[in-house]
């Protein structure tokens, strides 16, 4: 599950550099004013770590509240499946249990939880950068 889930992880992660690079495209006047007016880069690389670490925290605990919700009753939730849709998920005659069976290890959640974190902030960093290494200068004179 570990790996599974550190794939879904990583979409999530590519989603945030996505995001992040199209923000740093349409925000490059505006941070080449905050730069004109005296921003260092280490002060524009906080700005971008701390919104895609935003992000990602945020995505984080969502999910583990989440994910620990659904598996902690996942037998209600197949039964509302087989009742909305009035389909059986689990046959009895092909399958031999009544339910689900469900674990919860603290260790690989919180496993997954750091992963994900670290996931979050190597996905900030590239467009951190992309926005504080811009020359105001050329984007002031081709954009202003």
């Amino acid at each position: 599950m570990f790996i599974i889930l550190l794939f879904i992880i990583l979409v999530a992660a590519f989603s945030i550099i996505s995001t992040l690079i199209m923000l740093v495209m349409e925000k490059r006047k505006e941070i080449a004013i905050l730069k004109s007016m005296g921003a260092t880069t280490e002060q524009i690389l906080k700005i971008f770590i701390t919104l895609g670490m935003t992000i990602g925290i945020s995505g984080t605990l969502l999910g583990v509240v989440l994910g620990l919700a659904l598996t902690n009753n996942l037998n209600a939730v197949v039964a509302a499946v087989e009742y909305v849709f009035g389909i059986e998920v689990m046959p009895k005659d092909v399958y031999y249990i009544t339910g689900l069976p469900t674990k919860v290890d603290p260790i690989e959640v919180s496993l997954i939880a750091i992963a994900s974190l670290l996931l979050s902030f190597l996905a900030t960093i590239y467009p951190a950068r992309q926005a504080a290494n811009q020359d105001p200068v050329e984007i002031i004179r081709y954009e202003g």
